[in-house]
């Protein structure tokens, strides 16, 4: 199983790549071992702390704290990646830094049992799509921005759909949405996959609670 994860990471990854594992590295306590697995991958390597990886006191394992690691191990780390804000931790959260702002969740941990939502996914790489190795982020995010861009229509169709049904002027809503009937106008009148959804959400949401 080993050799054909690192053959796997060696497909994809180039030795200038960064290589986030996003926890669990090894479950082994052998240095000799590790440090064999972890010289055999390609890439700079950046490890996010997992409970693998920890010993009995929350210190981090000796067999991993003498690797050459690209930056210090550390429980959570936020980047950037196409200029797209991204969160990646061990363990799956139901929020996460700038997530109301378009922001990225990776997560690790749940061996593909917790379904994805949102901009939130599981990366392990035993998850179906990742065929035990890993993928660059456009390539992880296109599913969910192709599921993200049909919500949108749908909740502008419904935000649509309800306004003339309950004859909702856009003055009454934007005070519903405690907006300006400018930030509104530019919400509605825009075309609906350049607007953050959860922007979207707060309009259905209010119009969904109006008498």
């Amino acid at each position: 199983m080993d050799k054909a994860i690192i053959d796997r990471v060696n497909e994809r990854v180039a030795e200038s790549d960064l290589l986030f594992i996003l926890g669990d590295f090894a479950v082994s306590n052998d240095p000799e071992y590790v440090a064999h697995v972890f010289h055999s991958l390609r890439g700079r390597k950046v490890l996010i702390l997992g409970n693998h990886d920890l010993d009995k006191k929350g210190s981090l394992k000796a067999a991993l704290a003498g690797l050459p690691w690209d930056v210090p191990p550390v429980h959570a780390i936020e980047t950037k990646d196409g200029g797209q804000r991204l969160y990646m931790s061990h363990y799956a959260h139901r929020v996460w830094p700038a997530g109301h702002y378009g922001s990225f969740h990776f997560y690790g941990h749940s061996h593909g049992a917790i379904p994805n939502v949102g901009r939130s996914r599981d990366v392990g790489i035993d998850c179906p799509d990742m065929n035990f190795g890993p993928r660059r982020f456009e390539q992880l995010i296109k599913g969910m921005m192709e599921l993200e861009g049909r919500e949108k229509h749908l909740i502008s169709n419904e935000i649509a759909v309800l306004m003339e049904d309950k004859s909702i002027e856009r003055p009454a809503l934007a005070r519903l949405c405690r907006m300006s009937e400018a930030e509104l106008d530019r919400l509605l009148d825009t075309d609906v996959q350049t607007v953050e959804i959860g922007t979207l959400r707060v309009v259905l949401a209010a119009i969904k609670g109006a008498e």
